[in-house]
C-alpha cells in the first residue's frame, strides 16, 4: 500500500511563541494551502500543537471535514530561552555548527 506524506511548514505567524497566531497574510496563506491540497486524497491531518501550526491547517481540515490531530513531537526545538532579535541567523548557525 502506497502512502504519501505531505510535510508543510506553518504559514506566516506573528512570532515564535507557542501561542503566536497567524498574521492576516498567514491566514490568506492557510486558505491558499487548503485550496492547493484539497484535490489530493488526504485522509489524516497531524499538526504541532502550536497555534500557528493548527491555524495553518484549519482551513484544509474544514474543507475536507477532517479532525486535526496534534502531536507534541512536532513542536519546534527551542533556540533560546530568551527572545533573539536576529533569530533567523541564530537558527542558521545551529545548522552550520551542529
Amino acid at each position: 500500500m502506497k502512502q504519501t506524506l505531505y510535510l508543510i511548514r506553518h504559514c506566516q505567524a506573528t512570532g515564535q511563541a507557542p501561542e503566536a497566531p497567524l498574521t492576516p497574510e498567514g491566514e490568506r496563506q492557510a486558505v491558499a494551502l487548503a485550496a492547493a491540497l484539497a484535490p489530493f486524497a488526504i485522509e489524516q491531518i497531524v499538526s504541532s500543537p502550536y497555534m500557528r501550526a493548527t491555524q495553518s491547517v484549519t482551513p484544509l481540515a474544514e474543507l475536507l471535514d477532517l479532525p486535526i490531530h496534534t502531536d507534541a513531537r512536532l513542536v519546534e526545538r527551542v533556540l533560546s530561552g530568551a527572545p533573539i532579535d536576529d533569530w533567523v541567523n541564530a537558527l542558521r548557525a545551529t545548522f552550520d555548527d551542529v
